[in-house]
């Protein structure tokens, strides 16, 4: 019997923006590598768009690992980007609220690991 090329997947892609690249950015790429694995058939699939980070060295070498399209040190570009469609807040606890809260005045379906903010007024915006 021949080897068969493997049909084309037709399914939607989502593009994701993380913003961390740590235990928890890996974490989050990981599931997002492996969800199709869990859930099939999903009804899209994610799209590594872009992951964000405060150094340059370290978020450059995390995209080509976790297998990010792009990359960039500034939250702004992750929000900004066009492609990103859900963005993943992963990043220390401090700075959940201000890129949280500019991902969803942008339009972006929001992800964001525990804790939402360290004060209950910062949650409640």
């Amino acid at each position: 019997m021949p080897i068969n090329a493997t049909p084309p997947d037709e399914r939607p892609v989502v593009g994701f923006g993380v913003l961390g690249y740590g235990f928890m950015g890996r974490a989050h790429s990981h599931a997002l590598h492996s969800i199709g694995h869990m859930f099939w058939p999903s009804p899209a699939r994610p799209g590594l768009v872009a992951i964000g980070g405060r150094t340059e060295a370290a978020v450059a070498e995390a995209a080509t690992r976790y297998g990010y399209a792009s990359y960039t040190t500034d939250w702004h570009d992750l929000v900004a980007e066009p492609r990103v469609q859900v963005f993943d807040n992963v990043t220390t606890d401090a700075a959940h609220v201000e890129p949280t809260l500019a991902a969803i005045a942008a339009g972006k379906h929001v992800i964001v690991e525990k804790p939402l903010a360290a004060h209950a007024p910062d949650a409640a915006r």
